[in-house]
């Protein structure tokens, strides 16, 4: 994704199989992320442990095919992934 543009990953993404990549507790954690909360922050505010938050990122960097969390983020919003 990181070396497409941005018309190639919006078009490759709009089929509903691909919007539902991401599971609604990932995408919860990725809104987190956007907001600029630590594992640990989201942690407390959803009722989780760390490692379970650390889990889903890792989860959420695979499925997009992704390095980081900013790559992350980068990706869901050219795919509109939490507007929906």
């Amino acid at each position: 994704i990181t070396h497409m543009e941005r018309g190639e990953v919006a078009t490759l993404f709009l089929s509903e199989e691909h919007r539902n990549i991401l599971s609604e507790r990932e995408k919860e954690i990725l809104r987190c992320i956007r907001k600029g909360l630590s594992s640990k922050e989201i942690a407390a505010a959803l009722y989780i442990s760390v490692n379970t938050v650390n889990r889903h990122r890792q989860n959420i960097l695979e499925k997009l095919s992704v390095g980081n969390s900013i790559e992350a983020c980068r990706a869901a919003e050219l795919m509109k992934l939490l507007d929906l």
